[in-house]
């Protein structure tokens, strides 16, 4: 957005030269200049160009180095008589972005077809290492080599087993610890989620969210949930379709699963049980307002983007999402019209709650659509928890700076999903920071 790269460019012109990481000035005086907001991949940066010759075209390139190869952006850019090119206000004359943006290079860039877990090892696991590079006629006229630690190095990962779920349901079970005399193999066959805990160990007590994981693309669980440890809170991740932690033989989600998992995780005595978050990605958003919708006694708040604000079915045949004491919780038909489809009941949830969506969803193109009515059903006070992002694809839950989720997008809406992962971070950390007990 460009309310934020203007904020961004004025913090970079305060900070100290001193503080600028990853400068280099070879013979001639040019250099790049970043200037870094923390070290992580999903931390903001600000980049310029100075000392480059007048009148000359720069090529500006990002080259990341990950665990699981190479990504890399190219962007040209017109040199001004004043020989700095600042990426916050100047405009490419080609790139794969159309407008300013400080941080292009960094999230522009596009790489190998990957897996879903190997796209995870690179961007969320593993250390990156990215080098620009400045080319004016052919030459190289600077260099800057910025290190990017993991998501995963802001958080504590640990297995939450079937068996520890029941414990906390029934504190006086005796049942033998989870994995005891089994495999690795089969141990892993107990897994009925996964336990992000921030870094540095938290003093007082802070909310917790219970995010149910329904996508497999940039904005599955595992970086939103490593997302949110890194800015503090507690997150238990919980897989919405499959077979961890599920009924036997069924691909729902149980109401139990999740009771069991949001019980324990209040027990945590990082989390304030009292301000308990539940956060659906993907084709789980809707079982996460369902559930805040459902269990506002002991759920607080409820965030959920790029999804419909109905409960439907997984099939037009009436395949259920969600089971309750193994029966299937009524859902409606996915071709019914919005407009003939019970939205939930949005207006029951005791806290805060944000909507989002992009206009430009080519994965629910009525994505917006679901939203507003979502929105209409809350009241008055979805007002300032809506957030409809123009001109965004489907993935804008993605964290912001990663180049996941936009290869393939035209120019100008991977730009706008870049906004909008901006803006939806912005908001998600404003909904948890004001969630925080007295």
């Amino acid at each position: 957005m460009r309310g934020r790269l203007r904020a961004l460019a004025a913090a970079a012109a305060i900070v100290a030269v001193a503080a600028l990481a990853g400068c280099v000035a070879p013979a001639g005086g040019a250099r790049i200049v970043v200037a870094r907001f923390g070290n992580a991949t999903a931390d903001p940066v600000v980049v310029s160009l100075t000392g480059l010759t007048p009148g000359e075209d720069v090529v500006l390139r990002a080259t990341a180095s990950t665990t699981a190869g190479t990504w890399t952006s190219r962007a040209l850019y017109a040199v001004p008589p004043s020989g700095r090119v600042d990426l916050s206000s100047q405009q490419p004359i080609t790139a794969p972005y159309v407008r300013p943006d400080a941080a292009a290079p960094f999230w522009s860039m596009s790489g190998p077809s990957l897996s879903q877990s190997q796209l995870e090892r690179a961007w969320a696991e593993g250390p990156v290492q990215v080098e620009l590079t400045a080319e004016q006629q052919g030459a190289r006229a600077a260099v800057a080599r910025v290190p990017r630690t993991p998501l995963s190095a802001q958080s504590v990962e640990r297995v939450v087993t079937v068996d520890s779920l029941a414990r906390a349901a029934d504190p006086t079970s005796a049942a033998a610890p989870a994995g005891a005399g089994l495999s690795a193999d089969q141990t892993q066959a107990l897994r009925a989620g996964t336990l992000f805990s921030p870094l540095p160990t938290l003093v007082h007590p802070r909310p917790g969210v219970v995010l149910i994981d329904g996508d497999d693309d940039a904005a599955s669980g595992a970086f939103a949930a490593r997302r949110i440890a890194a800015i503090g809170f507690p997150v238990l991740m919980l897989p919405a379709f499959g077979p961890e932690g599920q009924i036997p033989g069924s691909a729902a989600l149980s109401v139990e699963a999740f009771d069991a998992a949001r019980a324990w995780l209040a027990r945590d005595p990082g989390v304030d049980p009292d301000h308990i978050i539940v956060y659906g990605t993907g084709r789980a958003a809707p079982l996460a307002l369902w559930f805040a919708a459902s269990e506002p006694q002991t759920v607080y708040g409820a965030i959920a983007a790029s999804g419909p604000t109905a409960e439907l079915c997984a099939s037009s045949s009436g395949a259920p999402t969600l089971l309750n004491e193994g029966r299937p919780v009524p859902c409606a038909s996915p071709n019914s019209r919005i407009a003939d489809t019970p939205i939930l009941p949005l207006n029951r949830i005791p806290g805060p709650l944000l909507l989002a969506c992009g206009t430009a969803d080519e994965q629910l193109p009525s994505a917006c659509e679901w939203t507003r009515a979502g929105a209409d059903e809350r009241g008055a006070r979805a007002l300032g928890e809506t957030l409809i992002a123009p001109g965004s694809a489907h993935e804008l839950s993605a964290p912001p700076m990663l180049p996941i989720g936009l290869d393939g997008l035209p120019p100008a809406t991977a730009q706008a999903t870049e906004d909008a992962r901006v803006a939806f971070w912005s908001r998600v950390t404003a909904l948890l920071e004001g969630a925080i007990g007295p």
